[in-house]
């Protein structure tokens, strides 16, 4: 059974999904081109992540007691297969590349002696034991870290005043349209990976007043650590930076007897960064057991971990491949992040029949149920059979009675198990 998610966890996951990775990597290349504009690259990209999960919303509504992969899964038995094996495999390849990113920065940044596959392993093994314990332990986290995470985000500013020179972002309005949306080209990959939500999200958790509060504090929160990044570093040297979040983070301090607050804001991001890879590998072994229901997630995740530990070092061999690869990677983004949401938008429906009962399929078998036991009580009454019959009208009332216990038991207790249903 499927997770129940609040308005607040779901609010909190986006951001997870959203700034993670963006964080780490893509802000260089967008200063590089928008320069003291850079935070408006982020304008273009909300706008149409906006755009693509409030139809992926809609399309949830059709279909409210199930996630994106059963309603495909049930709807077309093969091209929604196809569709949820073309999304298991882009989310593999993002696991494997943040994992690859990862590793690369705390080797550069934290443990430089240490081999970076060592660290890889190291992230792994976590990620495997978050992802064993289903989605509840998933949200658990993201709960405690992001919220970690955001609180630093509004002290930061706060520590960087003396590192401020609002001079760098002038001139204020001479704006380079052109070099705002070639940065906006290099952040939307990561930005866009928000649109795994609704395949591990039954449809009615799944609300557009939570998207478009996640998509304003993401953007909000981001364009923040932007302007921080001109105006304390500089547009020349943070475009030349391969990790100019490290970077801002060095410049944080605490009088003299803390000036490497770098590290305790690590501590509280890279917890962010971690969950963000069991969440990618959470989304493998999920989508890869509602194509093949016999098949076990929570077996598959070590297998898939280690194949994914595999890839990570075979599709980039180092930082800079890492880099280049963003422009590319864009391209194959937009088919999965703006295309197939416009197709499942059009043409993913409920079949007549369902959509007659989907509203209402609760109440509907509640007064189903209700309607059975008096139907049952009133035979009772009028035909006075002997004993044996009235024990067996009782074991059928009892076995009703349970079925709702049963039900309600299982909404109320569901953590998105990867076991085989």
């Amino acid at each position: 059974m499927i997770q129940k998610v609040t308005h607040r966890q779901m609010v909190l996951m986006l951001m997870l999904l959203s700034i993670t990775g963006t964080l780490l990597q893509p802000h260089a290349q967008a200063i590089y081109y928008a320069e003291q504009h850079a935070y408006l690259c982020y304008i273009p990209v909300v706008l149409i992540m906006f755009t693509s999960m409030w139809m992926l919303s809609l399309v949830q509504r059709r279909f409210p007691d199930k996630d994106l992969f059963e309603s495909l899964v049930t709807r077309f038995p093969f091209l929604g297969r196809l569709a949820g094996f073309m999304y298991i495999a882009f989310f593999f390849f993002v696991f494997a590349r943040d994992i690859r990113l990862t590793g690369d920065y705390v080797s550069i940044t934290l443990l430089e002696t240490t081999p970076i596959s060592i660290i890889v392993l190291t992230l792994l093994i976590m990620a495997i034991f978050i992802v064993r314990g289903g989605l509840g332990s998933l949200i658990g986290m993201v709960e405690l870290y992001v919220a970690l995470f955001l609180l630093n985000s509004i002290i930061v500013p706060f520590m960087l005043i003396q590192q401020i020179n609002l001079d760098n972002l002038k001139p204020y309005f001479d704006v380079d349209l052109a070099g705002v949306g070639r940065g906006s080209w290099y952040l939307f990959s990561f930005y866009g990976e928000m649109i795994a939500l609704p395949f591990v999200i039954r449809g009615s958790d799944f609300r557009v007043k939570s998207i478009f509060t996640g998509n304003i504090v993401t953007a909000l929160l981001m364009m923040l650590i932007v302007i921080e990044t001109i105006t304390s570093i500089g547009v020349p040297i943070a475009s030349r930076l391969v990790y100019p979040s490290y970077e801002l983070a060095r410049q944080l301090q605490i009088s003299d007897f803390l000036d490497r607050f770098d590290l305790a804001l690590a501590a509280a991001t890279l917890p962010c960064i971690i969950t963000k890879i069991a969440f990618d590998l959470y989304f493998v072994c999920w989508g890869l057991k509602r194509m093949i229901p016999k098949v076990s997630g929570k077996v598959l995740t070590g297998p898939i971990a280690l194949l994914g530990f595999v890839c990570a070092f075979w599709f980039f061999r180092n930082a800079v491949q890492l880099n280049r690869f963003t422009r590319e990677w864009t391209w194959i983004a937009i088919v999965f992040e703006v295309i197939f949401p416009i197709v499942f938008f059009l043409f993913l429906r409920p079949r007549k029949k369902e959509a007659g009962h989907a509203p209402n399929s609760e109440s509907g078998e509640r007064a189903s149920r209700g309607k059975q036991q008096e139907g049952e009580q009133k035979q009772e009454q009028t035909s006075g059979e002997p004993d044996h019959s009235e024990g067996k009208s009782e074991k059928k009332s009892g076995a009703s009675a349970e079925k709702p216990i049963e039900k309600k038991g299982k909404t109320s207790h569901g953590g998105g198990n990867l076991q085989p249903s």
